[in-house]
């Protein structure tokens, strides 16, 4: 709601000349006959002497006006009752209409508006006192209207006031406007905000807020527009200007020119609110510079006017990744999926990271993702299946239990319908490499053993050769030829 105080100080609200002629009787008057020009004059002299204080009441109003100016209104106010109390009813329109009007402004003063409301209209209904002065006495009662939010009456009597020969200020322009304005009659605004800001004698902000209100109200957005873009050139400090004008920008579809008044704004040290940081940030993003993003929303934590909570930190994530910066975005998810309560997160990182080839912190994270839960299925069949692919990475040549752990993540994948045919493909895989490698080890033993066998028959053979040429033998020697006496007698 517009308000705004008296335009003119309560004792200047009016100006009073306390006129004290008396008029002289004609000593011509009694005789005879009169001239035509004669009785002109005395009728002139007699509309005179009407709009002239009487005077008696001259002199008890000149007492009470010095009292008001001294700022005595109860004493001020004491002397206009007793003057109204004494010689209300002898008294001549002119009169009447002088003392109420002088007691209207006492009772401004005593913040008394509808009592000075009451004596203003009887003062006015006399319609006694000089043109000029009854047309001010509209305009004084138009601005108690105002501020007393009785704005139907203040348009009426501003407009009354207006059809004399008066000089319209900026600041009447703007008290009809807010009258409109607060009974909701937004066209009507339009015509006399404008005056005011065209009269006014430099820009005033009030004006301007008044008028951009009320095309917001009207719905008006290009008019609004146009307003806010001349707004932010007068006044560059204001950043709910910025704001709203890069609001309006996208709300037509013109996204860069968004972007273009949001950081301005945050270039002239207007930004400080998280929301319109985080917002410029995404701007930043959506105009392919991910990495400039990135950098605004980590100065900013950095300086503590953005959080580190969850969602933060998911899109610093985000934009240091979307700019290839990997090894900046891992931490920053790692945290985010730290402080989150579901598993959505610690699965994003499961992926950084497996796409990292960090195996075992990959397999960390997908176990963390599938214990906090919150995934929908879609998502918990990933997480087994990627958990699988973690595990399986890190098992090296004969690794069966590794690799059986892998398997089982792959029998879990398998359950989902999504995932089934990979997770199948996977087991049946690993099936495949055990099945290799029993074989293999098969062969390596039977090779073994024959290698071993023939060793053998060599050792024994050299060993009969040295105990037919009567040579000492070795204990080991000893042995081998007693196996093979052994083994022929087992064999005769």
């Amino acid at each position: 709601m517009f308000k705004i105080a008296l335009v003119c100080g309560r004792t200047g609200l009016l100006a009073l000349a306390v006129v004290m002629t008396i008029a002289a009787a004609d000593p011509l008057a009694a005789q005879g006959s009169r001239s035509l020009q004669d009785r002109e004059q005395e009728r002139s002299d007699d509309e005179a002497r009407q709009k002239t204080l009487d005077p008696r009441v001259a002199e008890d109003l000149l007492e009470a006006y010095k009292a008001l100016e001294n700022q005595e209104y109860d004493k001020s106010l004491e002397r206009l009752n007793q003057l109204l109390n004494r010689r209300g009813e002898s008294m001549k329109p002119f009169d009447k209409a002088s003392v109420l009007q002088i007691r209207g402004t006492v009772h401004v003063n005593l913040d008394n508006m509808d009592r000075a409301l009451e004596d203003y209209a009887a003062a006015l209904e006399l319609d006694a006192l000089p043109a000029d002065q009854q047309n001010r006495l509209r305009f004084n009662m138009a601005q108690i209207y105002f501020i007393n939010e009785r704005y139907r009456e203040a348009i009426r009597l501003f407009e009354e006031w207006m059809q004399a020969d008066v000089e319209v200020t900026d600041t009447t322009y703007f008290m009809l406007a807010a009258s409109y304005y607060n009974l909701e009659e937004y066209e009507q605004v339009i015509e006399p905000i404008r005056k005011a800001i065209e009269t006014a004698s430099k820009p005033e902000k009030r004006y301007y807020d008044l008028l951009n209100s009320t095309y917001s109200q009207l719905g008006d957005i290009e008019a609004r527009t146009r307003l806010l873009e001349e707004m932010v050139e007068l006044w560059p400090g204001e950043l709910a200007y910025w704001r709203q004008l890069s609001s309006l920008y996208s709300e037509q579809g013109d996204q860069m020119k968004a972007f273009a008044a949001l950081e301005a704004a945050y270039v002239n040290g207007l930004i400080k609110e998280e929301s319109d940081i985080i917002l410029l940030a995404q701007y930043y993003s959506t105009f392919d510079n991910p990495h400039r993003g990135a950098q605004l929303i980590a100065r900013e934590m950095e300086a503590g006017r953005v959080e580190r909570t969850v969602e933060n930190l998911e899109l610093l994530s985000q934009l240091w990744s979307q700019a290839r910066e990997h090894a900046k975005a891992i931490p920053v998810l790692r945290e985010a999926a730290r402080l989150s309560d579901e598993g959505e997160l610690s699965f994003r990182l499961g992926q950084a990271l497996l796409a990292n080839e960090e195996y075992d912190k990959a397999e960390q994270a997908f176990v963390a993702a599938l214990d906090k839960g919150g995934l929908s299925d879609e998502r918990t069949a990933q997480a087994w299946l990627l958990l699988g692919n973690a595990r399986f990475s890190q098992a090296g040549p004969g690794d069966r239990e590794q690799r059986q752990s892998a398997a089982e993540a792959f029998a879990r994948a398998e359950q989902f319908g999504s995932t089934r045919r990979q997770a199948a493909d996977w087991r049946q895989y690993i099936r495949a490499i055990n099945q290799t490698e029993a074989r293999q080890a098969a062969l390596e033993r039977e090779q073994s053993e024959v290698l071993e066998k023939s060793a053998r028959e060599r050792l024994q053979t050299a060993c009969r050769a040295r105990e037919l040429a009567g040579q000492k033998l070795t204990e080991q020697c000893r042995e081998l030829l007693s196996e093979g006496e052994q083994g022929g007698g087992d064999a005769g």
